[in-house]
């Protein structure tokens, strides 16, 4: 797999681009089936809000073969090294999960920011990747972009709490303001299967989900291994620290 040129040259202006159903039913399904089992497990990279409500996990990879799987998969790993270049590993890895009614409720950030601040990445190379696993509506959650903020590197933050996760490097109301009203915002939409790679400089925040059906999203996070995180200050599975660099495996060998 491998972005058009066009495609290419969106991402370095917008620091976004969506790609409608790059996965198929049969392996969103299973994906879905594993994640299930994962959260029956219990494990100290699962995310809880202090009222219980349950936000998501992280490093799947550790526990779930298929998951191993979907880091390696070319259809990813190929579009990365074609933005960022080769010698890959994954800095973050996680299921977020914005249940129906929830209160999960992301501010406005960069996602640099905390891997800056948290885990000494030195500079702002790495690629974002979210997989849907649910439709994503403008009623259930769905992630807000400002498209071309990335060009602005890094931007002063106040770090916030946030609940079922580390305090995240938010952006204030005035920057975020000067942001949308130069780029605007932008949600993507779309089926299970799609998929959303962004800059990670690029600024975005996510809502509760106001609706009856669940927004369940996978999120890769590549840094090349010469980027890799130099002060970790958190638990690896927000933040690992094997740098051992991914090689691709092909479409077929997810579901294999």
């Amino acid at each position: 797999m491998r972005l058009s040129q066009m495609q290419v040259e969106q991402y370095q202006r917008e620091g976004i681009v969506f790609l409608p159903a790059l996965f198929e039913p049969s392996e969103i399904a299973a994906l879905k089936a594993e994640q299930a089992r994962i959260f029956t497990l219990d494990l100290a990279a699962h995310l809880r809000a202090a009222s219980g409500e349950f936000l998501g996990t992280t490093a799947m990879d550790r526990v779930s073969p298929l998951y191993a799987r979907l880091l390696r998969d070319e259809r990813l790993l190929a579009i990365a090294e074609q933005l960022i270049g080769p010698q890959l590993y994954c800095h973050q890895y996680k299921i977020i999960l914005k249940q129906p009614f929830g209160k999960l409720d992301l501010p406005w950030h960069q996602d640099f920011g905390p891997w800056h601040h948290h885990d000494g990445m030195p500079a702002p190379r790495a690629v974002s990747l979210s997989l849907y696993l649910d439709e994503v509506t403008e009623f259930n959650g769905p992630i807000v972009f400002i498209p071309g903020s990335h060009r602005a590197g890094l931007l002063p933050y106040e770090v916030t709490p946030v609940p079922g996760t580390t305090p995240i490097p938010s952006l204030s109301n005035a920057t975020v303001t000067r942001l949308a009203q130069a780029g605007g915002l932008l949600a993507p939409k779309g089926a299970p299967g799609a998929v959303t790679l962004f800059d990670c400089c690029l600024a975005h925040a996510s809502g509760p989900n106001q609706s009856p059906y669940q927004r369940h999203l996978i999120y890769l996070s590549y840094n090349p291994v010469s980027n890799a995180i130099r002060k970790p200050t958190r638990p690896s599975h927000f933040a690992a620290q094997d740098f051992t660099p991914l090689s691709a495996a092909p479409r077929a060998a997810l579901l294999a």
